[in-house]
């Protein structure tokens, strides 16, 4: 029950709301000055929840001993006329060394551990636990008169209410950051085995350039040499074309050698022999760049093939990159699609598990709740049945009022109306 506790100096203290505040055990303060304390275990536990844990503990804790026993649970579940029966089995659930006590330590281990490993899904069934027995102590308390008891269990009520609600959705936002952080890191991951695959398939690329350049080359310079060859075997076999100047000097010298004039025609043979020497090294020239000339058209006739061969290779590797940037935006913007999708469908379940932890944790829905428990067990109590309003009701009020919300049409928002009329999502 919560009492007031005073003169009890280092035993324990009030908080703001008037409720006792027992020792419990040593807390550790954070070396930066923020109000976070941490336990043996290294929990770390806001004060304000830490003061919140404490006011709990010390509604079950009567006697102030620093532990909840069997026995008085059995006195609070007789205060709000519940089966005493009840404590015994409650308390071996959540006690966990089966001492038959639970201490303020084992309470908050109890309470923390059970929050870092539930599911988002809704407010853990432990705190909804003790905000049923709260509700049900400040129903009690409010029917006897109590109402300075009823308005602190109504602010811690209030209190534990919020928490759970801020806990639940820090822990929905931590599992949405870690999906993101996934999606995150698949699409890191994904794009870079496209970019290694893309980069093996250039270099591959470039190797069979290479090679086709290579082999180009060596024919290019096969085909020269026996080009080269043919061409000076054709040259050499193509008789010599001289004058008529130096035909006439041949017929002269021929004739004098007849005649018998050996002299003479010893003279000729000289001159006839410079003329000749002249006009083969002047066909030796003219053949020389005839040659070349030849040589020079085979070799850009060679070229021409191979600068044909550069500009498709470089056209389709242009290609490869211009594909390679399409399909790499093509990536990115269905990465970024994903993680907008991603986003609206958290944003989505954020907003219902927001109106579900809401409607769960509505003061209406725990004291519908503390009520049925009531009067279940004054039923049982007494061996009756439910009164005869109660059974022409058809249901509780709060059950008959989400059923009347679930029934009611929803306005679209604003968003959706837009999108339905062509505007912007």
């Amino acid at each position: 029950a919560l009492r007031h506790v005073e003169g009890e100096g280092s035993a324990g203290g009030l908080n703001s709301s008037g409720v006792r505040i027992l020792p419990a055990r040593p807390i550790t303060m954070a070396a930066s000055g923020a109000s976070v304390a941490s336990f043996g275990d290294g929990t770390a536990v806001p004060e304000a929840e830490l003061e919140t844990l404490q006011a709990i503990f010390a509604e079950f804790d009567t006697d102030g001993s620093g532990a909840i026993s069997t026995r008085e649970l059995e006195h609070v579940f007789e205060r709000l006329g519940r089966d005493p029966a009840e404590a015994d089995a409650m308390l071996r659930d959540v006690d966990p060394d089966r001492s038959g006590l639970l201490t303020f330590q084992e309470f908050v281990d109890l309470l923390v551990s059970a929050r870092g490993s539930s599911a988002p899904d809704g407010p853990d069934a432990k705190v909804l636990e003790f905000l049923r027995i709260l509700e049900e102590y400040r129903i009690k308390c409010e029917g006897e008169g109590s109402y300075l008891e009823a308005e602190r269990a109504t602010n811690q009520l209030s209190t534990l209410r919020k928490q759970e609600e801020r806990r639940v959705l820090r822990a929905l936002k931590a599992r949405h950051a870690a999906e993101r952080q996934d999606v995150v890191i698949a699409n890191n991951m994904q794009f870079a085995e496209f970019t290694s695959a893309w980069d093996k398939y250039l270099e591959e690329y470039d190797r069979m350039a290479e090679m086709y350049i290579k082999q180009m080359t060596e024919r290019h310079r096969d085909k020269l040499r026996v080009f080269q060859e043919s061409l000076n075997e054709e040259m050499a076999r193509a008789p010599p074309k001289y004058s008529k100047e130096l035909l006439d000097w041949r017929k002269r010298e021929a004739l004098l050698a007849k005649q018998k004039k050996y002299g003479e025609a010893q003279k000729v043979k000289r001159i006839a022999d410079e003329l000749e020497l002249r006009e083969r090294t002047k066909m030796d020239d003219d053949k020389l760049g005839v040659l070349k000339q030849r040589e020079t058209r085979f070799r850009a006739q060679q070229d021409n093939e191979l600068s044909a061969l550069l500009k498709r290779i470089d056209a389709r590797r242009r290609e490869h990159l211009k594909q390679l940037e399409i399909d790499s935006k093509r990536l990115k913007q269905r990465n970024k699609n994903v993680i907008a999708v991603l986003e609206s469908k958290q944003s989505v379940e954020f907003s219902k598990m927001k109106s579900k932890v809401k409607m769960d944790l509505q003061p209406r829905r725990i004291a519908a709740q503390a009520k049925r428990a009531q009067a279940a067990a004054a039923a049982g109590a007494s061996g009756g049945h439910p009164g005869a309003d109660e059974s022409v009701s058809g249901g509780d009020p709060a059950d008959f009022d989400a059923a009347a919300s679930a029934s009611m049409p929803r306005a679209p928002r604003w968003d959706e109306d837009h999108e339905a009329r062509g505007g912007p999502p």
